[in-house]
């Protein structure tokens, strides 16, 4: 059998240039999806970070109950239109019964499949649920051989990107340990990595606070493994695993931090119900709780991250509620 003449009729044939939103798990597994589809050999293009037009486009092609994060997602995949052979868009839907991720990322194959059928786009999509009889590993080197790619070729790209991932990740994480050990006020950014790293969310919060000489960490930076394992010691039944990782590292850190600034994307569902937890059981240090949505002004969030600095600094220097 010519091998070579069957690869030219694979499920993605003719697919050289794969186009990754910058949105939602971009922030938790870009690196790796770059990785291997590079190491597969084929072009990557990711979307430009989040703008006021990639927004205002996604809202477009959005219902208005959708949540904020999901329209910046759609946004993303418009930006991408014409500029790449096909969009990866992964069903990631969780590991473990209480590690499962919000139901939009079970359903965003078929949102994105859905939304842009007018455009007729080709979408590469990686499917793996907390049910899944395969690991994640099997998952990804099915996806290579989709893409027409041997086994071992596929088995030996995502070995090759998980090394890279890791090592970035854990540069991170040395670096945010590097920071907790600094003199000045520290803060920790409380949200889901989509919230806190895209430059047009979470990046205004922290240009804002870096100008007022305060330090900001990540939950993502943190031991995230001891987070989780400290979470279901406090409760048991929260099933997402981000909101588990968020209550976790509150914890590991409440000792080593000035404060928590508890951000979430309107509407949130996990977070509406987890955040309520946080502020109803986390006591004796400063909580802000900012929800962000469409809205494209910043002075109220500004005027409130100011005051919430104020309130620290007052605290810090023997005002009322510091013992």
């Amino acid at each position: 059998m010519n091998l070579d003449f069957m690869k030219e009729f694979h499920e993605y044939a003719g697919v050289k240039t794969i186009g990754i939103p910058r949105a939602l798990h971009y922030y938790r597994y870009g690196r790796l999806w770059l990785e291997f589809f590079r190491g597969l050999g084929f072009e990557c293009v990711v979307s430009e970070p989040t703008t006021k037009e990639i927004l205002t486009n996604g809202i477009n092609r959005s219902i208005d109950e959708a949540c904020y994060s999901l329209k910046v997602y759609l946004g993303h995949v418009d930006s991408l239109i014409g500029k790449c052979d096909a969009v990866f868009v992964p069903r990631i839907a969780g590991f473990k019964l209480r590690e499962k991720y919000c139901t939009r990322f079970e359903a965003l194959y078929d949102v994105v499949s859905t939304v842009f059928a007018d455009k007729g786009i080709k979408v590469i999509t990686l499917s793996h649920d907390w049910k899944s009889e395969n690991d994640i590993e099997e998952d990804y080197i099915e996806l290579g051989i989709k893409l027409g790619k041997s086994k071992k070729e596929a088995k030996k790209a995502y070995s090759q990107a998980v090394k890279a991932s890791q090592q970035a990740s854990q540069a991170e994480a040395k670096e945010q340990r590097a920071i907790l050990s600094q003199e000045g006020h520290k803060l920790l950014l409380a949200a889901h990595p989509y919230i806190a790293h895209d430059p047009y969310i979470g990046g205004q919060v922290e240009n804002f606070l870096n100008g007022l000489g305060c330090k900001v960490l990540y939950v993502d930076r943190a031991n995230t493994k001891a987070a989780v394992k400290r979470s279901q010691a406090m409760v048991h039944t929260l099933p997402w695993i981000e909101s588990r990782e968020i209550l976790g590292t509150i914890d590991l850190y409440k000792n080593k931090i000035d404060g928590i600034i508890l951000m979430s994307a309107y509407p949130c569902c996990p977070d509406s119900m987890a955040n309520e937890y946080i502020l109803r059981t986390v006591k004796d240090i400063p909580i802000l709780q900012v929800t962000m949505d469409v809205q494209d002004g910043t002075a109220g969030l500004e005027t409130r991250l100011e005051s919430f600095v104020d309130i620290i600094r007052f605290r810090e220097s023997g005002g009322y509620g510091k013992e």
